[in-house]
């Protein structure tokens, strides 16, 4: 739905991007293989997710959901989503996003890494944005017979808040999935535009 001036709505504007390709997912984990999430409390040197966006363009963060495979036992569970600049992922798995519309043959600019190994990562240090964070004390041993946890999915959406929080140019996205002995699945969304398009 248009606003009264005529101009498109977020909403409007966003369905636009992604029919251009401009619009991007990021996947941690695939089909039936989870990645293992950083062990124990959150450890700001251990990424299970970390975008590295370049300094030719800028990054607006849509959608995050986080899907648990396993908690294991009784300690915090915390989902966060943090931007800022200064950095790197650390050792991990590379991660190729896939476009909205592969038709349109655009490829993102950005890096992208998963499952970071523990120490192995800088965390941001300056421009520190914490988007979106969801807590969860566990206060029983879930790997128990009988003990199911429903649901396990995190999700945090743009378009619920209202706010689009533009990440970059050469700034970094990072998302945390902490569980004493977790397991799962992450899909960023993400639209990348040129550093022009908001400057």
């Amino acid at each position: 739905k248009a606003l009264r001036d005529g101009t498109l709505s977020v909403a409007d504007w966003i369905a636009a991007l992604s029919l251009e390709g401009r619009v991007f997912t990021a996947n941690a984990g695939s089909a039936t293989t989870p990645i293992t999430f950083g062990a124990g409390g959150l450890d700001t040197t251990e990424f299970d997710l970390h975008v590295a966006v370049p300094s030719s363009v800028v990054i607006i963060p849509l959608e995050l959901n986080v899907a648990f495979e396993a908690f294991v036992t009784a300690l915090l569970c915390e989902t966060c989503l943090i931007s800022g600049s200064g950095s790197t992922a650390g050792a991990g798995t590379a991660v190729t996003p896939q476009s909205s519309n592969v038709s349109a043959g655009r490829t993102s600019a950005c890096t992208i890494t998963s499952a970071s190994t523990a120490t192995s990562g800088v965390y941001v240090t300056t421009n520190v944005k914490e988007i979106y964070r969801y807590t969860e004390q566990i206060a029983i041993t879930i790997a128990t017979v009988g003990q199911i946890r429903v649901p396990a999915m995190r999700q945090w959406r743009a378009l619920d808040s209202g706010i689009l929080d533009i990440v970059g140019p050469s700034q970094q996205l990072a998302v945390f999935a902490a569980a004493q002995a977790g397991t799962g699945f992450i899909s960023l969304k993400y639209a990348e535009l040129p550093v022009a398009a908001v400057s």
